[in-house]
């Protein structure tokens, strides 16, 4: 199965044109095929009309016909589907049909200005469209001209690769401006969010430098201990400077066992977890060894400190939290699966499709960043999936990322 990148420029340039060129290519064929199909019913209607007409002179040709001439003229040729006008060797009109409803019942006795008005513009239209057939006797004399036009259907099918042209034109307009609302607004919530995001990962680690060095100039005899975790965090504030660094262009991955960067990122929460306000319990579990997979480190912790985040948001007041976070090596598919699990309030099935939306959130202050950007981070950096694979109210919700494993 062949897999586009669609977060190269380049590529996404070339399939935007390659979209339009196809669109293009689709209205001629439109409108190459209704032409043909409009010329085909031309040809159609025309072979008819010189059929019955020919029906007819036979007819008046051979006394000894037995057809019904009255019959052949009023029900077979005056009741075509088509405008017909019969006319004198003089061109005057002496009987029509599906010309105008208000005409074509009048005899020229009953006619008004603009009755006659209507019937010879009408003449005029069809003259222009197909020569008039003569009614011959003996093949020799001219008793008249038939003049005809085209069903009105024909007359449609015409207007409709215009009419197709203006309704693609007007949706392509609404689509793009549609699309560069949406493209504007999620642009809108992406900055938003990356600056939101930037503040909450440098705050933390600034809070408690600051922290310390307030409790040093109370107390000396924790400088040993002041020193080693202020470097903690400024080893945090490194990583959080590496990560949105990386943001925009292509991060080297290395082949990394997974399961050391999964218990630090555990490990940094455990520390936090006795000051936050809810009863939380982070467990992992790892069925194999050596869990190797291409990573980028500092991003890949991001995501999966994303999921805790939500994780750890998604937890009842009150009730006792307890998140999983396992790995399994699917050795048929070549795939290491990395499972988040929580006992949250899980997610709403009308909600689970917007999840993955810049922008979507279900917390007052949240700017709906987290899930977008690990999503982004672990398939267009990694080549990888990140999937909700099940939730139910009330008893939690699991995410799953798929990695390749390295080979």
């Amino acid at each position: 199965m062949i897999k586009i990148d669609f977060s190269n420029e380049r590529v996404k340039a070339n399939f935007k044109a390659f979209l339009f060129l196809l669109g293009i290519a689709l209205i001629i064929s439109g409108i190459w095929y209704s032409q043909n199909l409009v010329s085909v019913l031309e040809e159609k209607t025309a072979e008819a009309v010189n059929f019955r007409i020919k029906l007819l002179e036979q007819s008046l040709n051979n006394p000894n016909s037995n057809t019904d001439i009255d019959f052949l003229f009023n029900e077979v040729i005056q009741n075509a589907d088509y405008p017909l006008i019969y006319t004198d060797t003089e061109n005057n009109p002496r009987s029509w049909r599906n010309i105008d409803p208000e005409i074509d019942n009048k005899s020229l006795e009953n006619f008004t200005h603009e009755d006659s008005l209507k019937l010879f513009s009408a003449l005029e239209k069809i003259k222009s469209e197909n020569p008039p057939i003569p009614i011959k006797y003996q093949n020799k004399i001219v008793l008249g001209y038939y003049y005809y036009g085209y069903p009105d259907v024909l007359y449609k099918l015409r207007r409709f690769p215009y009419l197709a042209i203006l309704a693609a034109l007007a949706f392509g307009m609404v689509g793009y401006v549609g699309f560069s609302y949406i493209k504007k607004s999620e642009q809108q919530f992406i900055w938003v969010g990356m600056a939101k995001e930037t503040a909450h990962q440098l705050g933390t680690p600034l809070t408690s430098i600051a922290g310390w060095l307030e409790l040093l100039k109370i107390n000396d005899d924790i400088k040993e201990i002041a020193i080693e975790e202020i470097q903690k965090d400024l080893q945090r504030l490194n990583k959080v400077a590496n990560r949105f660094s990386k943001i925009g262009s292509k991060p080297t991955v290395t082949p990394t066992d997974i399961a050391p960067v999964i218990q630090n990122v555990v490990e940094y929460f455990n520390r936090r977890l006795p000051n936050s306000q809810k009863k939380v319990k982070i467990e992992t579990e790892f069925k194999d060894q050596k869990l190797i997979v291409n990573v980028n480190e500092d991003l890949f912790s991001w995501v999966l400190e994303n999921l805790i985040k939500n994780a750890i948001d998604a937890m009842r007041p009150g009730s006792q939290g307890k998140i999983v976070i396992s790995a399994l090596k699917v050795v048929e598919k070549k795939e290491l699966y990395i499972e988040v699990t929580d006992n949250g309030k899980g997610i709403p099935s009308n909600e689970k499709r917007k999840i993955f939306k810049p922008g979507y959130s279900t917390k007052k202050r949240g700017w709906g960043l987290g899930l977008s950007l690990a999503k982004r981070i672990i398939e267009n950096y990694h080549g990888g999936r990140l999937i909700l694979k099940e939730s139910k109210i009330n008893k939690g919700s699991t995410f799953r990322i798929s990695l390749k494993l390295h080979a």
